[in-house]
């Protein structure tokens, strides 16, 4: 009854976590589909051996063989998923599904099990249960293949995880690397307990030389401590499951070399070319968007390069083409205020506000150049 209820409250916590990541959403889709696909497969494995402990075997005992092999996939999924939360340019390449080759043999060649009647997956099942059931050759190489698989690849994202803490460790991101780094170092330790546990499991099958469904238990319980944990993690903090690499800007940062320079001339390109002051409801909100930064940093680049507010930055640059197109011949039969409204000002007071203080003059006192 105990291992029933763990299974039964394993699988809807791993269901429950699935559907809080889809409804979520997240801009890093590639590690969402990584930590997704992982929690299905624990869900299965639960699933199967809640199946056997339950009435259920007499319907679909065959659900019992699904799980078979897919710890194969648990090594490539957690490596992929390592890069994807740390490296801001991993994306996914056909290539990379050569990695799951291993899974889908293994599959191929449980084929004629997962056909087989009911009546097979019954007596199957029945022999399992009881601790009975013999150990082939064939499957203690499966098994030691499998141990050896997840193995290598923790190595490999124990590499990349320090690899990535030397290469990155300065990128200002909303989410700190050093958080990633400490978060996937966390899900090792957990896989790393996965495997010791499996490992000692298949020691005491070699030596008795038949299953233990008991040991075969412990593995389900190391993947709902997996499930549980991830759920904590995601409680304490819902973007660290799946971060994405927005970066934050510092108060202090100055507009200077090569990025102060490009974001310079992107705001000119803004004002000269795009004529983006000629919309009445800019704000520096939107300007900030435009050029991809926080409104205090855009703020703080017009005070540092031009020596102005926001406001009068832009209200020069509108006076500007308001006198241009006054001194243009098809101009001449628009009013004053309809020039203005234009060229982006909102309102007659604060033409009229903004022009005297740029030129010295009031709109009407204005000569138009011959």
């Amino acid at each position: 009854m105990i291992w029933t209820s763990l299974f039964a409250i394993s699988i809807a916590q791993g269901l429950f976590l699935i559907s809080l990541i889809f409804i979520r959403g997240s801009k890093n889709q590639l590690a969402s589909a990584f930590i997704c696909t992982m929690l299905v497969i624990m869900i299965i494995t639960n699933l199967g051996y809640f199946v056997i402990r339950t009435s259920l075997m007499q319907y679909v005992p065959q659900l019992f063989g699904i799980p078979f092999g897919m710890m194969l996939l648990f090594g490539p999924l957690f490596y992929f998923y390592a890069q994807s939360v740390i490296d801001p340019a991993f994306r996914w390449k056909k290539v990379y599904w050569i990695h799951f080759i291993p899974y889908l043999l293994q599959l191929f060649i449980n084929l004629p099990l997962l056909m087989a009647d009911k009546t097979f997956w019954l007596s199957f099942i029945h022999t399992f249960l009881a601790g009975e059931g013999q150990i082939r050759l064939t499957e203690k190489v499966v098994f030691a293949i499998q141990d050896l698989q997840l193995l290598t690849y923790l190595v490999f994202a124990v590499r990349w995880i320090q690899s990535a803490k030397k290469n990155m460790g300065n990128a200002q991101y909303i989410i700190s690397v050093s958080a990633r780094i400490t978060w996937l170092t966390e899900l090792t330790w957990c896989f790393s307990l996965f495997l010791f546990i499996v490992c000692s499991a298949y020691v005491l099958v070699l030596i008795n030389g038949k299953y233990n469904p008991v040991t075969n238990y412990l593995y389900t319980l190391i993947t709902s401590g997996i499930i549980y944990f991830i759920a904590y993690k995601l409680v304490l903090n819902p973007e660290l499951i799946s971060p994405d690499f927005a970066r934050k800007y510092r108060a202090y940062m100055q507009f200077i070399g090569e990025d102060g320079e490009r974001y310079l001339q992107k705001l000119k390109s803004l004002m000269n070319e795009t004529k983006i002051f000629t919309n009445p409801d800019l704000k520096l909100s939107l300007l900030a968007d435009q050029l991809g930064l926080p409104s205090h940093q855009v703020s703080k680049l017009i005070n540092e390069k031009f020596g102005k507010s926001f406001n009068d930055y832009v209200n020069e640059y509108r006076v500007a083409e308001f006198i241009r197109r006054m001194n243009e011949g098809e101009n001449k039969s628009y009013t004053i205020y309809g020039i203005a409204l234009e060229v982006g000002f909102n309102s007659k007071s604060s033409f009229n506000t903004a022009f005297k203080k740029i030129t010295g003059k009031t709109p009407s006192d204005y000569k138009v150049v011959p």
